[in-house]
Parts: C-alpha cells; structure tokens; sequence
C-alpha cells in the first residue's frame, strides 16, 4: 500500500481516474498562479534568488509576519526534514493517528519517535493531559491542524496550553497548518502565538491546488529560521512554483474564502450521504473525511471504486487505523454527487 494518497500512476490510464484520495483544493488551481507560471519558464536559464527575497516579502505582506522568520523550502516534507535535522530534537512526539512522514522523517535522521493514541470512541479527541505528561526535554511536538486523517481541529486552549508545556520543558512545538486556509469556521492558527519555541509549517499545495510545484514554507523566530535554511539545498524552489506562489500570495481573496465555504457545504453534503450509505464518517474541519465501514473492508471498497475509475485513501497504514478506516477528499459538486453514487452501487 502507498503511504500517502495521489497514487494515481499506479493505474493504466491515470487521467482518467478521479482521484479522492488526495487533499487538494477542488476550486483551484487560481488563474493568477497558472499565468505567472507559464511566464515563469522564460526564467528556466536562470538560478532562482537562494536568498529568497520577493518570496518572502510577498508572504510576509500578506501574512502580517517579519519577512525573516520563513524558510521556503521544496514542499511540506523537505522542511518537516529540514527542521527536525536543525532542532536535533530529543524525541519527536506526536499524536496518532496522523500525517505519517513526520515520524518517517525523525526516523530517518535517528530521532527517536513517541506516538499518542487518540481513539474512534471518544471522536480521536486529543489526551491533552497525557500529551503533556510525556513530554520531556528538548522534546519537539507536531501538531497537524486539523488532524490529518482524522479531520479533528485543534482548539485554541489545547495549542496555547502546548505550546506553553514546550517551551517549559526546552521543547519546540511546530504546528502543520497546510489545510488552515480550507477549514469553515476558521481553525485557530498559531501565527498569532508569540512564543519563541513555536514553528509554522505550510504549504501552496493543498489550499492552491499545487502539489505538482512543490513549495512549502516554515515560520520561526530568525535565529531557528536561519538553522532549518542551512539544514537544505542551496536553491529549493523552480522558478515557475516561485512565481506561481508570489502571484497566489498576492491576491489570496477571495479565492481561498470562496473555496473554503464552498467546501465546508459539499462536506456536510458528502457526510450525509455516506450516513445514508450506512458508513461512520467523523467530523471533519477541512476538505477531507475519515470515514468507517461496518460491512466491507476498505481495501474492498478500494478496488471495487477503482473500477469505477474512483480513488480512495485506505487508513489501514495509519497507526491506530485499520482496513476498515478510508478517507476521501472533498471535491466539487458533480464529482462528490459522481462519488456516492458509486458507492451506492457497489452495497452488494
């Protein structure tokens, strides 16, 4: 099984599938990024600034935060590398189930790794009280807001007590928001934490509708900012993601409200029908549902919707899930409606 979704180059025919396994923003990807793109490969000849200047001010206006507290880096995962190879953490901690490559990262760079379990039963609700009793020094937090794969949000209480706990303790905290700009009502995002020892990590690829381009970014004091830009490659970005990024950070609205509101409707929508179909779906803050199944098993499901040219996550690599966990995007209209009918049609 692949360890994350979009694996559609499996499949003989990979534009023909329809692909719900990935968390991408169905509204996108914004004209303005696509025609500073395409006028980005007359750039191809040359390096990109390894200084990163425009990019940064051009995010720094639109977030309200001190251009040299990011580092861009080569998508989400590079920097999730890149800041546990500048930390040197003690241990990563997080909770589970959630995104997979932070501990595959810490693993890599021999960082041991302490999971959390949260649980079907009471929602995947966070043991805020247990989280921190384990954490110790010198320890860094992941926190993914929401929760990925379960669609849990973070309150603000639970992120201010954590970030708290960290600093204590000689800790970090790094909070991954790549799906904040798509949560309606607006998860809490710590941009607006003022401790020294709390990171950021984002990236275009979701709320843009951009993973092809791979630009991600990481928001820290500057002195953790300047470690984690030595911790990767010299020239991290392509020119044409950099200017796709530049043009979506200049004109952010109203595309990311529009797309926000517009996906919280086709969630209670695709929620309710997969209710009606007799599935356990959880409630969800972004633009993707954990779902359960009580009479097949994903992996079932999963290839009885691939020959309806439909793909879905399977959870069962997910620590604390199983096969009869999957998780699907939350796409457009025609797609969401295309999606529960396949589903209906494959009950026997």
């Amino acid at each position: 099984m692949s360890a994350h979704g979009g694996n559609i180059y499996d499949f003989a025919a990979p534009d023909e599938i329809v692909d719900f396994s990935s968390n991408i923003n169905p509204y996108g990807p914004p004209a303005c990024g696509m025609d500073a793109a395409k006028a980005a490969l007359g750039l191809i000849s040359r390096y990109t600034d390894a200084g990163q200047t425009a990019i940064k001010n051009v995010f720094s206006n639109w977030l309200e935060v001190d251009p040299d507290r990011f580092v861009f880096g080569n998508g989400a995962s590079e920097l999730i590398s890149a800041v546990i190879a500048a930390l040197r953490p003690s241990r990563l901690v997080t909770v589970a189930p959630t995104f997979a490559d932070y501990a595959k990262s810490a693993r890599r760079l021999d960082v041991p790794v302490a999971e959390i379990g949260t649980h079907a039963v009471d929602g995947f609700a966070f043991p805020l009280s247990e989280i921190e009793e384990t954490l110790s020094g010198g320890d860094l937090f992941i926190a993914c807001q929401p929760n990925n794969p379960t669609g849990r949000a973070w309150t603000e209480g639970e992120l201010r007590a954590l970030s708290a706990v960290c600093a204590s303790r000689g800790g970090w905290l790094m909070v991954d928001e790549c799906f904040m700009n798509l949560t309606h009502p607006r998860a809490f995002s710590c941009l607006s934490l003022t401790d020294e020892r709390a990171l950021v990590l984002r990236a275009i690829t979701k709320e843009f509708s951009a993973p092809g381009l791979r630009v991600g970014f990481v928001i820290s004091e500057p002195g953790t900012a300047l470690q984690i830009r030595d911790a990767i490659q010299s020239w991290p970005l392509n020119c044409v993601g950099e200017a796709f990024a530049i043009a979506c950070a200049s004109n952010p609205e109203p595309f990311l409200s529009d797309s926000a509101k517009k996906i919280s409707v086709e969630r209670a929508r695709l929620t309710k029908g997969l209710k009606i179909l007799g599935y356990r779906p959880y409630p969800a803050a972004a633009n993707f549902i954990l779902a359960q199944s009580a009479k097949r098993p994903a992996s079932l499901l999963y290839e009885r919707l691939h020959g309806k040219k439909i793909l879905i996550r399977r959870c069962a690599n997910f620590s604390g899930l199983d096969d009869w966990h999957f998780r699907i995007a939350v796409h457009d209209t025609a797609d969401n409606d295309a999606f529960l009918c396949a589903l209906a049609s494959i009950m026997d």
